[in-house]
């Protein structure tokens, strides 16, 4: 993913958490403090833009790029298939759809305002009792939330927020998992979710 990277205050807030002293260990209690350092404002997704490499998706495109407008208008509710890699015509219809609910003009192609409009717009967190079970091998909208939390906590690199569920993100949940009194199993239940939302607020 060359051309798409975090946007600059996500870069910057997540290089923070990476710091030593920032590791999140043991500690349950003082989540709440926790929280109050993770303003929503700066979790914005990983399709933010550094470089004008990339100045246009269109339908009939496909590789990385694609895939990950496609995670992210999948977290938004507005993807409801697999995710293919492929600029298609559902997804031209999704960003179509996306760009008239914000205000932009619904031409279907993905530039810098549909960029910046799919950076700040941010979903509601969800019910962990609504969230599916994730584990290695699974991919989507889910897992990127995951890896997003994880990477809040100071667990992965937000470099590695590629919505593939790997032996990277399962190595992270399991430290998670272990530090937080949970099955240290590497899988995403209603537990991890719970606790994930509660330690993130995401």
């Amino acid at each position: 993913m060359d051309s798409l990277a975090f946007i600059h205050l996500a870069e910057a807030y997540n290089h923070k958490l990476e710091l030593p002293q920032m590791r999140v260990k043991a500690p349950k209690r003082g989540w709440r403090s926790l929280m109050a350092l993770i303003p929503l404002g700066l979790t914005a997704s990983f399709l933010g833009m550094s470089s004008p490499a990339l100045a246009l998706l269109r339908q009939g495109e496909s590789g990385k790029e694609v895939n990950q407008i496609q995670y992210r208008l999948q977290e938004l509710g507005y993807f409801q298939t697999d995710i293919s890699g492929y600029y298609g015509d559902i997804t031209k219809q999704a960003v179509k759809h996306f760009q008239k609910e914000n205000g932009l003009t619904p031409d279907g192609i993905v530039g810098p305002q549909t960029l910046a409009a799919l950076n700040q717009k941010y979903p509601q967190t969800p019910k962990p009792s609504t969230q599916p079970t994730v584990k290695l091998g699974n991919d989507g909208g889910t897992v990127v939330r995951v890896q997003r939390q994880l990477s809040s906590l100071g667990y992965l690199n937000y470099k590695k927020i590629d919505g593939t569920f790997d032996a990277q993100t399962k190595a992270a949940l399991k430290q998670f998992q272990a530090d937080y009194g949970l099955k240290a199993d590497g899988v995403v239940g209603l537990k991890t979710h719970t606790a994930l939302r509660n330690y993130t607020g995401l």
